[in-house]
């Protein structure tokens, strides 16, 4: 690693801020300075004692850089009582929807409207506790079981997992859930005009019922847009025959035989089998599935395969022992013979149905990588395709673009945020996903690709006809773009605050962080950072451990351990790929997961970083990639946990009450706080194009100091605050160190 001989350095104070227990004493009115100021100070900021903090310095008033902190500080507070204000206000407001839709007996809005209420209270477990909120309970658990009774499984899985959501706990409804998930992927995959008609129904029905028009959010007061009740839902078709070509046999089989031993839990083929029959059993029960299988139109050769199938079963539960691979594999046999005997079901589509339904008896993060996903999966791990260089998404059914990367053949061609790819190579993308237009619009280096843009304000479609290059997706994200290219890593320039957010854990991210630690510290110098780590889902394993050892110099940054709790490796720092020692502030939230969770975990455990914001995700299982079929196919297979140096594992099962990472200072943004921010800090993320305005003439493009301002990001507001704190602290105790001494 090429760095800069300062990184070597191991001088600055430590940001182990909890371990401070100065008590809170009066600043003194004369200019001598009390020495236990500066802990006192640290101690208040790391623990969000923001009011008292701001007590404190109000007491000192010759000194400009505690009276700039002060303002910082009566700031924060101010922007925190208008949050708590507005969040009681919308509590109250909820609570009460609530109450109303009950007693209209509109059981899927009093639900939801229970749920954010639950994310506005002071108490949320206390909010769950109130005869209301378990009464309504009750309502939904018969309502769902009606629902799933009569076979009315938009209605019953929306009961349901509504439920899960009040209530943050996946294993409460989780066979009637995954069934129901089950039966509604069979139909969006094979016959994905049923269920567009059954969201049309539902969307009927719902407007039948008359429910109160919604309140209209301030933002759309402000940009004129109407607020739309619902958007109709859109189902995406992509055929069959084409995701599941490449599919064989074989890889179920490979896939039964790598699980039942290596899996963390060492399943054994029992569960695998059992799960591959009841998923083929719910699709032969799946009556919408007529059209694309024809054979299940007779009523006879169903009930006939489903019998075989409880045949099997039965044959199974009588087993003597544990299954070996040749008994499994006998089983499989009977199921293929079965099916040819009666529904002929295609081959791809039985073995994909059998695979599905005996990795879900594993865990969550268990999958097979299939032929069509292969290509698309490589990319997300490597972190470069070959492609035009944009980000896309959905809104309003059209495909979107986000924004164009930095330096790619899109960015060059001036396409633009906010443009509509209408057309790829021609063909209209009324009806794609996100997943087809992936496919079409990247390729093999040096060919090219034709996009029909349609612009805000341009009349005409435009057509760009762009030559594909290599795309390096980038993990590495600063505070603001500068202007004619680059990121701006300085979040506070003067007192030397860096802010870089990691988007994901790929091979170049590393080198990222290090470019942007070295380009401040050879341009202003660096004091503190923030690293932000909130919504990133993870990534490799190498990347995590590599990006703790620049903040962790000595010791385990992670270990792996078996089923038995058995360490299988140990990944250790090395001190010569350590950053100098400065402060820093980590924050996380719900969407922070994998390796994310072990970079905040390791710099949690050696007291390197302070973390902030919500707990984290509580995903800490090791997955490992099997080729399967000569590299055709992949399994991606659950086979350890991580555990941190503290002895923790912050993997999340069924039921757990402890999980992730719990942050140092606990600071909670509300659903819709988190909503907005995430919306505002994509519309700064924008590269424009020379000057390049925002589509709507009234909206004003979006700066992130204007984030600050406005309060919208009250997490990295105190990351901020505890970091600002903390160098001021430092010089207030140098103050005190140097003061000359009084005669007695």
């Amino acid at each position: 690693m090429n760095m800069m001989p300062a990184y070597r350095r191991s001088m600055g104070w430590i940001l182990a801020l909890s371990l401070l227990a100065a008590a809170v004493a009066p600043w003194p009115a004369q200019a001598e300075v009390d020495s236990t100021v500066a802990p006192t100070m640290r101690r208040l900021a790391s623990t969000g004692a923001f009011d008292q903090l701001g007590e404190l310095l109000k007491n000192q008033a010759n000194n400009a850089k505690v009276t700039a902190l002060l303002k910082e500080v009566d700031l924060y507070r101010e922007h925190a009582g208008k949050h708590t204000a507005v969040r009681r206000e919308a509590y109250n407001k909820a609570f009460a929807k609530m109450v109303d839709h009950v007693g209209t007996d509109n059981l899927t809005e009093a639900v939801f409207a229970a749920i954010e209420a639950n994310g506005l209270a002071d108490d949320p477990e206390g909010m769950l506790s109130d005869k209301q909120v378990a009464d309504l309970v009750d309502k939904v658990e018969a309502r769902g079981a009606k629902a799933e009774k009569d076979n009315d499984w938009l209605d019953a899985l929306s009961y349901y997992r509504a439920l899960e959501l009040l209530f943050d706990d996946s294993s409460l409804h989780s066979a009637q859930v995954k069934k129901l998930e089950r039966q509604l992927r069979l139909i969006r995959f094979y016959a994905p005009d049923d269920l567009q008609r059954m969201y049309d129904d539902r969307a009927k029905r719902l407007k039948a019922a008359k429910r109160p028009e919604p309140e209209k959010k301030d933002d759309a007061k402000d940009n004129g847009k109407k607020v739309e009740e619902d958007e109709p839902v859109k189902v995406t078709r992509e055929p069959w025959e084409q995701r599941l070509k490449g599919v064989q046999m074989s890889m179920f089989r490979q896939t039964i035989s790598r699980a039942a031993h290596q899996h963390i839990e060492n399943p054994g083929y029992t569960p695998l089998i059992n799960g591959a029959i009841d998923a083929v059993d719910i699709m032969a029960e799946t009556k919408a599935l007529e059209a694309s299988f024809p054979k299940m139109k007779d009523a006879g050769l169903v009930k006939k395969f489903r019998d075989g199938l409880g045949t099997i079963k039965a044959d199974l539960a009588k087993a003597d022992g544990p299954l070996n691979f040749l008994q499994a594999s006998d089983m499989v046999d009977q199921i293929a013979k079965l099916n040819d005997d009666t529904l002929d079901i295609p081959e791809p589509v039985l073995v994909f149905e059998l695979s599905d339904g005996a990795t879900s008896r594993l865990d969550d993060f268990t999958s097979i990588i299939w032929p069509h996903d292969l290509e698309q999966f490589s990319r997300n791990v490597e972190g470069k395709f070959y492609g035009v260089g944009i980000q896309i998404s959905k809104r309003d059914g059209r495909l979107t673009v986000v924004s164009p990367l930095e330096g790619t053949p899109a960015h060059r061609a001036g396409i633009r945020a906010n443009d509509i790819i209408a057309k790829v190579n021609g063909e209209d993308t009324a009806d794609w996903s996100i997943d087809n237009a992936v496919r079409n619009i990247t390729g093999p280096e040096d060919t090219t690709v034709k996009l029909g843009i349609e612009r805000p304000g341009e009349a005409k479609q435009i057509e760009f006809e762009l030559k594909r290059a290599e795309i390096v997706i980038e993990s590495v994200k600063g505070w603001d773009h500068k202007k004619g290219g680059g990121w701006n890593y300085y979040i506070d320039r003067e007192n030397k605050i860096g802010y870089v957010r990691l988007t994901q854990f790929i091979p170049q991210t590393v080198k990222g962080l290090d470019e942007a630690v070295e380009q401040m510290e050879k341009d202003n110098g660096l004091n503190a950072l923030i690293l932000d780590l909130r919504g990133n889902p993870g990534g490799l394993l190498s990347s995590a451990v590599d990006i703790s050892n620049r903040f962790v110099g000595k010791g385990t940054i992670v270990s792996t351990v078996n089923s038995a709790n058995r360490v299988t490796k140990t990944y250790d720092a090395d001190a010569n790929e350590t950053y100098r020692r400065f402060p820093v502030v980590v924050l996380v939230n719900q969407g922070s997961a994998s390796a994310s969770e072990i970079v905040s975990g390791a710099v949690q455990d050696y007291q390197r970083a302070l973390i902030i914001g919500n707990r984290s995700f509580g995903k800490g299982s090791v997955q490992d990639l099997f080729p399967m079929d000569g590299g055709k196919a992949a399994l991606k297979l659950t086979t350890q946990y991580y555990r941190l140096p503290g002895g923790r594992i912050l993997h999340r099962k069924p039921g757990d009450k402890t999980w992730g990472i719990n942050p140092d200072l606990e600071v909670k943004m509300t659903t819709t706080q988190v909503a907005d921010m995430i919306k505002y800090r994509q519309d700064v993320d924008i590269l424009r194009v020379g000057d390049e305005k925002p589509a709507d003439p009234k909206v004003e493009i979006a700066t992130a100091v204007k984030m600050l301002e406005k309060g919208m990001d009250p997490q990295l507001a105190a990351a901020l605050l505890v970091l600002k704190t903390g160098l001021v602290a430092e010089d207030v105790a140098v103050a005190a160190k140097d003061q000359p001494a009084k005669n007695p």
